[in-house]
């Protein structure tokens, strides 16, 4: 992984796109300042698998005030519609959780960032010699330290000081070791379209089954063919995922007509497809009939 070249697209992206803070904040939680999208992460989404042993992501501090950020490894589910939730650490694994923690290390694990300013944070597996044939995963969390400036202020009648108790906001993305020669198949089911589902809009309902000893990660894309013209892209949402052990996620896709109405007649095609040695692979698709 090059992560110079990583940061060249994303810089060449945001001076293109117009990708800054200013664009995104007003749908961000805000605490002193700081919003979720100050913050950059490249890649999201680190997978150790064959020889690789060692990788970097990076660090994007894209604010215009210097913060710190703890970095740590915590234990997360996903539920069946997808969320993914932070397992409290009073409680008990389960049969089936498989965590990657305890043999991958990185540093460093807190950093301070400069407005602008880029950190390389490095990480590199080692794996037991007889570690067992699957998946195992935790996510990597950063998250914010406030500063003594924002938690501590004079008080406006001239009375002392106030403390300000301040939300701990933070970011995860998964870390996942493959172990052995694993394998996984999906099936796309119970396709319905929801007239007022997704925000009020129309959308179509489905679910992800899945099946082998390792999770599935990939593009959900559908495609609108109305009668008597050429098939279209409707919906799309990159990136998802469903983790072992959970044999299935339910999915709602919000679908959008090229002229801005409802879609009506024809047929609906979805498919579910990953990237392989930069190729598409189909992962599963099915078709829906549009009333």
């Amino acid at each position: 992984m090059n992560i110079k070249l990583l940061l060249f697209a994303f810089f060449i992206a945001a001076s293109v796109f117009g990708l800054t803070k200013s664009a995104v904040a007003a749908e961000e939680p805000v605490s002193s300042g700081y919003s979720l999208q100050d913050l950059l992460i490249t890649p999201t989404r680190i997978v150790f698998e064959g020889n690789m042993n060692t990788t970097e992501l990076a660090l994007i501090n894209r604010s215009d005030k210097a913060h710190t950020y703890a970095i740590s490894f915590v234990q997360a589910r996903m539920s069946e519609n997808g969320e993914i939730r932070e397992i409290d650490k009073n409680t008990l694994p389960g049969p089936n959780d498989r965590f990657a923690d305890t043999f991958v290390r990185f540093s460093p694990r807190r950093v301070m960032l400069e407005p602008r300013q880029v950190q390389v944070v490095r990480m590199m597996l080692r794996k037991p010699a007889d570690l067992t044939e699957g998946e195992y995963r935790s996510h990597l969390s950063f998250r914010l330290i406030p500063s003594a400036a924002d938690a501590v202020k004079p008080d406006s009648l001239g009375r002392g000081i106030q403390i300000k108790l301040i939300p701990i906001y933070g970011v995860t993305i998964p870390v996942i070791v493959r172990q052995g020669s694993l394998k996984a198949t999906a099936k796309l089911s119970n396709l319905g379209i929801d007239p007022k589902g997704l925000q009020g809009k129309q959308s179509l309902a489905l679910t992800i089954e899945r099946e082998g000893n390792r999770s599935t990660y990939g593009d959900l894309e559908a495609f609108w063919k109305a009668p008597g013209s050429k098939e279209v892209s409707v919906a799309l949402i990159k990136g998802v995922a469903v983790y072992t052990p959970n044999a299935k996620r339910t999915m709602l896709l919000p679908l959008r007509h090229p002229r801005g109405s409802e879609l009506h007649g024809g047929q609906l095609h979805v498919r579910y497809s990953e990237q392989v040695n930069g190729e598409e692979r189909v992962l599963a698709e099915n078709q829906i009939a549009i009333p």
